[in-house]
């Protein structure tokens, strides 16, 4: 009798964004150097590798702070990596994030997978007690940042290796997430000012801070999921074996278990309605408001396959973290963190800020997406 040791499914997924979407690179571009101004009026990501000779040379024979009006002279020749739409035009030398190339990678998708499934574990816990416990022995307030809640995510996602060998494992190893087929048009690139608002009792906005970043807002990423977990073939194998290595197995098709697209939806919907919650009753978040209803309307109260996401750069706490469920179930907990990362961070961290983008249509914010999966 032939056995299979290892269990697949896969799922063709599909990205589609809805306001402006932002995963930084982790390069700055200039505004004037990287980015010149066409005689059109859109903006011009230059690409350095496909420069004319005859350009070049008049670069190289001028003085530095002159080469912005050279590239200015000849922006309608110059090669473009991609274009953008813009409705400013930033001063001279501005900062700008730049783009991630695949626009959201596989890796912040995974990423956004797990937060979503450890949110759906968290909820799954009805008793107050208990919940509390898990979250206090999970959460180290004197880690570094970005290790506050490692331990947390150890208690459900890991399991130790054998005693002979080092390390752990982890259920996301048995997820692949490939980087995207993009089908992206050019007049879905844009540069944005991504504004940052401070929610005051009034139900007003006051301006706290921005940064210029280059967005896309429309077009399609595709992306391949495979999970790879060992079979109930292997599991009946290895219990006659020792304990020691079924728990690694059990972490191993923790993944195989669960319903990816209903964790998805329930941490989409969730992320909704805390926006929705912090937005009402704001008159200039009226427009906004009424996107998030709508969404609610499409993605929340009807049966759907695709789902609602949010992801990227300024797409707020709740979408890369648990501390929702901290801040409801252990106030001073949640007070600890914020603590905490304020003072690492050295700026606010807590939901008296909005991330914003504005639109000629409004106010809307930044990373809201539709995940359609198959």
């Amino acid at each position: 009798m032939q056995h299979s040791l290892f269990t697949t499914k896969s799922y063709d997924i599909s990205l589609h964004p809805i306001t402006y979407i932002h995963v930084w690179s982790g390069r700055r571009l200039n505004m004037g150097l990287d980015i010149v101004r066409k005689h059109t009026g859109t903006l011009c990501i230059v690409d350095e590798t496909r420069i004319s000779p005859n350009i070049v040379n008049e670069i190289l024979k001028s003085r530095i702070e002159d080469v912005p009006k050279i590239l200015e002279k000849y922006s309608d020749n110059i090669a473009c990596k991609y274009e953008l739409k813009t409705d400013f035009i930033p001063t001279l030398h501005s900062a700008i994030l730049e783009l991630n190339p695949y626009i959201v990678p596989g890796s912040s998708l995974k990423g956004y997978i797990r937060t979503a499934i450890l949110f759906e574990f968290l909820n799954e816990i009805k008793d107050k007690n208990k919940l509390i416990k898990v979250l206090r022995s999970g959460i180290n307030t004197s880690a570094d940042p970005r290790n506050v809640s490692q331990g947390l995510e150890a208690g459900f996602f890991r399991a130790p290796k054998p005693k002979r060998q080092k390390g752990f494992v982890d259920s996301f190893q048995t997820l692949l997430v490939s980087d995207p087929i993009l089908s992206i048009e050019s007049k879905c690139y844009n540069l944005s000012e991504l504004l940052v608002y401070k929610l005051q009792q009034s139900k007003s906005l006051q301006y706290i801070a921005s940064q210029y970043a280059v967005t896309v807002s429309c077009g399609k990423l595709r992306y391949r999921i495979d999970l790879i977990a060992p079979s109930k073939d292997m599991i009946s194998m290895i219990s006659k074996v020792d304990e020691e290595h079924k728990a690694i197995v059990d972490r191993l098709r923790l993944l195989l278990e669960k319903n990816l697209v209903i964790a998805l939806k329930n941490f989409g919907c969730y992320l909704l309605s805390k926006e929705l919650e912090r937005v009402k009753g704001i008159g200039e978040l009226s427009q906004y408001a009424r996107l998030l209803a709508e969404l609610e309307e499409r993605y929340c109260k009807i049966e759907s396959r695709c789902i609602l996401a949010r992801i990227g750069y300024m797409a707020g706490l709740h979408s890369k973290t648990v501390i929702g469920i901290v801040k409801t179930v252990d106030q001073q907990l949640y007070e600890e963190v914020r603590r905490l990362m304020e003072a690492q961070l050295h700026h606010s961290w807590d939901e008296f800020t909005i991330k914003l983008v504005k639109t000629p249509q409004g106010f809307v914010g930044p990373g809201w997406c539709e995940i359609c999966l198959s």
